[in-house]
């Protein structure tokens, strides 16, 4: 079923779907930034990150036991190329360690919400950034070395 797919489109819509993922990612630095800047408390700021992995996590189960996926047509059809290429149960499993793995994480970002004291934190602008940076540039590496292997 894979051979039905032309690749070139396929790399085409990969890469325009990174650069979809980058401005969203863009606006996300932004937005952290500013509100670092504004000297929002840091507790509310890790609320944030808390919430956005949260959100990840209902799209990606949402995903997996309707089957039916959220998104651009650009995305929805990389999805089904990813579905078909890789076979329905490898995408699944694939998928469901995907949501595992970022449940769990969602999980001890929400307890350490709760139970961290967050009234010593101090965030600096461009020290305070750095940890988004560095895994928007591993992301983007390994999207693109993906794309070569298709």
């Amino acid at each position: 079923m894979a051979a039905e797919w032309d690749i070139q489109e396929v790399k085409r819509l990969k890469k325009k779907q990174l650069v979809q993922y980058n401005l969203g990612m863009l606006l996300f630095v932004v937005l952290f930034t500013y509100l670092v800047l504004s000297d929002v408390a840091p507790s509310l700021l890790f609320g944030f990150c808390c919430l956005f992995c949260w959100v990840i996590t209902a799209y990606i189960l949402y995903a997996i036991m309707t089957g039916k996926t959220i998104g651009t047509k650009t995305s929805q059809r990389v999805q089904a190329f990813d579905r078909d290429h890789l076979g329905e149960k490898r995408w699944k499993r694939k998928t469901l360690t995907e949501a595992l793995i970022l449940s769990v994480l969602s999980i001890i970002l929400t307890v350490c919400l709760f139970v961290l004291d967050f009234a010593f934190v101090q965030l600096d602008f461009p020290i305070s950034v750095f940890p988004l940076i560095g895994p928007w540039i591993g992301f983007n590496i390994g999207e693109i070395v993906r794309m070569n292997y298709l």
